[in-house]
């Protein structure tokens, strides 16, 4: 009988090996629990238990932090931290903004701007308002605030600050020390102000109190000086095609000429006309314009317009027929003739009755009739509109929050040893 090599089908290896049946356990049944196939988890059941995992990290997650956030809302400091934001917020109010727009709108007619020549403010700034120590003070004790004040680029007469200090539910007014109104002078503010709530006021308040401090100062801005020049018309229709009297005269000056704005709460433009182009052409057919913006670039309020004063050169005056002069459009009235100016002032009627708000602007305009020999043999001449502002301002009110505690009396309650109670609330 002839003898051969086994074949790898005849061995059982054909290239794979072929299932094996699963090894019988205990009684015959197969032995799960030491067959490490039968533990494999399939993809979707990874995926789902990854799945499982993750909602209940993040339902945790969420429990925890909502009862972190519960805790510290109901904390003292938390409870000074969620008034402090909603102030913040009241300040971005999408409808206290919308409402600003709306006013701003009614704004019309023509704006003259000034040249800014500084970007720092000029004046008095109020920045900040807090308490003087602890943030929580136990009822029937004193507590005190600090008025941050600064006199910004400015060298001031002596001008007093008149300071306001209240609780804000309920109007109650605290004491300002060491003076009220407390007087500035010179170009720095030396004086420590301070806002005190006496022990019979805070003997009545509990919990997060919200206090509010403010200021308000006269202040001018003044000086404001338009460089104007005038021509003929002959000498208009004599320049070359192309050049203006500014350039035919070797003239270094730009458009539009403006006055300069340096940076006190109130701005004044001045202008010649709508686009105001220079030079003022003089003739018999046309009458000059001095135009006026008065505009509130800081964002408190113009609560009173004390004085507003216009110079004109003597040969310009106010053409009274054409301006319906005095009216709010032009509403000055002649106070002074000297020998190079007139000086005009705006009607008492109106200045009583000025207010302006943040980030709102009002214009004047006033027709001029100019001396007939204003220029004589002249090519042009230069002359200037002057302008002064005298008006009460009144900064934005600061918040600032303190918590009082409350203490119990023995009729209120005692722990298990007998003591007061002094709830924090």
């Amino acid at each position: 009988m002839a003898s051969h090599a086994a074949t790898a089908d005849e061995m059982g290896m054909g290239g794979y090996s072929s299932p094996q049946p699963r090894k019988k356990g205990f009684l015959g049944w197969a032995n799960k629990w030491t067959n490490a196939d039968s533990y494999a988890p399939s993809e979707k059941g990874k995926k789902t238990t990854k799945n499982k995992a993750l909602w209940v990290f993040m339902v945790l997650a969420l429990f925890l932090v909502g009862t972190y956030a519960y805790y510290w809302a109901a904390s003292p400091g938390g409870q000074r931290s969620l008034v402090q934001a909603k102030n913040l917020f009241m300040e971005y109010n999408p409808a206290t903004w919308y409402q600003k727009q709306i006013g701003k709108a009614q704004d019309i007619g023509n704006i003259w701007s000034s040249e800014p020549v500084t970007a720092e403010k000029k004046g008095i700034l109020f920045e900040s308002f807090k308490p003087t120590g602890s943030e929580e003070i136990p009822q029937g004790s004193i507590a005190l605030f600090t008025y941050g004040l600064k006199l910004s680029n400015a060298d001031v007469a002596r001008t007093p600050l008149t300071l306001t200090c209240e609780i804000k539910e309920n109007n109650l007014q605290g004491q300002i020390l060491p003076s009220n109104p407390m007087y500035v002078t010179g170009t720095r503010i030396t004086d420590n102000a301070r806002c005190r709530l006496p022990k019979e006021m805070t003997s009545a308040l509990s919990g997060t109190v919200e206090v509010m401090g403010g200021v308000s100062f006269p202040f001018k801005t003044e000086d404001v000086r338009l460089k104007v020049y005038f021509t003929s018309r002959a000498m208009e229709d004599s320049l070359p095609s192309g050049e203006d009297l500014f350039s035919y005269m070797h003239i270094g000056e730009s458009q539009p000429i403006r006055a300069e704005y340096k940076g006190e709460p109130i701005e004044i433009g001045l202008g010649v006309s709508t686009e105001n182009i220079q030079p003022v052409v003089l003739d018999e057919t046309s009458n000059p314009l001095v135009g006026i913006t008065i505009n509130n670039r800081w964002d408190g309020n113009m609560t009173k317009l004390t004085s507003l004063k216009l110079v004109l050169p003597r040969e310009l005056t106010i053409n009274q027929e054409l301006s319906a002069n005095p009216n709010e459009i032009c509403p000055f009235t002649l106070s002074r003739q000297g020998r190079e100016t007139n000086e005009y002032k705006a009607s008492e009627e109106f200045i009583s009755a000025f207010t302006l708000a943040s980030e709102r602007l009002r214009s004047f305009e006033c027709w001029l009739d100019a001396s007939p020999d204003m220029l004589g043999n002249a090519p042009y001449m230069v002359k200037e509109y002057k302008v002064d502002a005298e008006y009460e301002y009144e900064l934005p009110k600061k918040t600032s929050t303190i918590t009082v505690r409350k203490i119990a009396s023995a009729e209120e309650g005692t722990d298990e040893t007998g003591e007061v109670v002094n709830p924090l609330i």
